[in-house]
């Protein structure tokens, strides 16, 4: 009896061995893609949330510090004071060196001037007199101000600070119009660049990243002290890959690779500077700890797996995949169902509250959709709603959800989206519904929708804001239909 089992012992061995095999070796690449899983999600986090929230904080910061100038300068622009001083015969200069010295007082500046353009003398708040020179680099400036467009009258620029040696100020230079909107000189103030650079280097070494300004040709104009990037974008390596994309969108995420290593860049326009803030940072480190995690994981779990899995496991788990998934859509159509839109509305209104960001809610109709049924039968009906929300899909956001709520109606989740733009995006989807042909075999013919927009409430669940969004529903179809109304505040 023991030869005869045996070999059936040996097989059973094998077996194992090669069913354990199979089991670590599958885990293994399920390990290996969840670790490249995790790589991107580091990679959509840091394009995506964390470093544009970095750039958000300093140019929230930086408007405290960087604004307050230019509404300086425009305010003297436009002071009544300065234009009456300037269209005198002979100004005397006393008066406007006083008002210099209190606008200095006032609003903290570390200089404010005024150039009158007829005389060409620039006032100081000091007591010396200074004459303009259209031959000196020093005063090319104000060349460059009078040629401004009088859509932009002001011009900002970074120089050294003659009373401070090594230390650079931004300047705005703004003009000055008299009554008739006739150029008649100048005005503006400084300010230093050293609050900007310290704040620079607290962000920098708060989140381990790199921060600086560059103007629109690539210019870096501003940085922290361990700066040691070149003079312009298109000098930094690996940086000149994406300068030309950067430099010509109002703000964007980017990455580019230097040294087999990716580096994130995040840029967005201050456009009271025209410069664009840019912060950049290398995956590097937080790819390395998820590697060490991964090996770690993988070892502990290998080990346990191959005593507790089995193959029915992994067969069970991919048929709940398989019936998590039918659960979540409407059968017919592919949309999310009405159960599921309520969850993925909770967590969406969640985030955002958490980002303070409108959501809003659409609810479409099919307009006459009964006689759809009864005139061309079922079959074209579930054809026009499948459809239907084919089009929902191509006019909407990847994050936004279509979800089919009963029958003819489709209710549309939009975060990041307060109620106007809910209304223009709905009565675009409108307008497009109306253009599409369905082939009924002995013709075509075409659909409306009418729609009601709402925008929720803070802790409003998602059948209160479908009810309103219904209520103007309801209003729309009894007014006509194919049409788009608000709901009631």
């Amino acid at each position: 009896m023991l030869r005869r089992h045996q070999p059936l012992a040996n097989v059973r061995n094998k077996m194992l061995w090669l069913f354990s095999g199979l089991l670590f070796l599958v885990f293994f690449v399920m390990s290996w893609s969840s670790y490249h899983v995790a790589q991107k999600s580091i990679s959509r986090q840091i394009e995506q949330n964390s470093l544009p929230l970095t750039s958000d904080n300093v140019y929230s910061q930086i408007q405290r510090d960087l604004v307050q100038p230019i509404f300086v300068a425009t305010l003297m622009a436009h002071d009544t004071f300065v234009r009456d001083w300037a269209l005198q015969p002979a100004p005397p200069k006393e008066p406007m060196q006083r008002y210099l010295q209190e606008i200095d007082r006032r609003f903290g500046t570390i200089i404010s001037f005024f150039v009158l353009d007829k005389s060409r003398r620039y006032y100081l708040p000091d007591t010396a007199d200074h004459i303009i020179d259209e031959h000196s680099h020093r005063y090319e400036w104000y060349e460059q101000v009078k040629a401004l467009p009088q859509s932009k009258p002001y011009l900002v620029t970074v120089g050294p600070d003659e009373q401070r040696p090594g230390k650079m100020d931004i300047y705005i230079e703004h003009q000055v119009y008299d009554y008739q909107q006739q150029l008649i000189g100048a005005t503006g103030v400084g300010l230093s660049v050293d609050k900007v650079g310290e704040l620079i280097n607290l962000y920098e070494k708060r989140y381990q990243r790199t921060i600086y300004f560059v103007d629109q040709q690539g210019k870096v104009v501003l940085h922290g002290e361990n700066f040691t990037g070149a003079a312009t974008l298109q000098q930094m390596p690996g940086m000149q890959q994406i300068a030309l994309r950067l430099l010509s969108a109002p703000s964007g995420s980017f990455h580019y690779v230097l040294s087999d290593e990716k580096v994130y860049v995040n840029a967005r326009l201050v456009p009271e500077f025209n410069w664009y803030l840019v912060v950049e940072e290398h995956a590097s480190p937080a790819q390395r700890a998820v590697f060490r995690t991964f090996m770690i994981n993988l070892t502990v779990a290998a080990i346990v797996t191959l005593l507790v899995l089995g193959l029915s496991l992994l067969t069970q788990g991919r048929y709940q995949r398989k019936l998590a998934a039918q659960a979540a859509l409407d059968p017919l159509t592919k949309a999310m169902n009405r159960q599921t839109c309520e969850e993925f509305y909770e967590l969406l209104l969640e985030q955002c509250r958490h980002q303070h960001q409108s959501l809003s809610v659409l609810v479409f109709d099919v307009d006459y959709f009964k006689s759809v049924n009864d005139k061309y039968g079922h079959d074209m009906g579930d054809l026009v709603l499948k459809r239907l929300v084919k089009e929902l899909r191509s006019q909407t956001r990847y994050a936004d959800a279509v979800c089919r709520w009963g029958g003819e109606e489709f209710v549309l989740l939009l975060g990041n989206c307060n109620r106007e733009k809910a209304w223009s995006l709905a009565d675009r989807i409108r307008q497009r519904v109306m253009t599409l042909d369905f082939n009924a075999g002995t013709g075509t013919f075409q659909i409306t929708l009418s729609c009601g927009v709402a925008e929720a409430r803070l802790e409003e669940d998602l059948a209160e804001v479908v009810k309103r969004a219904d209520a103007a529903l309801y209003r729309a179809k009894d007014s006509g239909r194919n049409q788009v109304l608000y709901a009631d505040e």
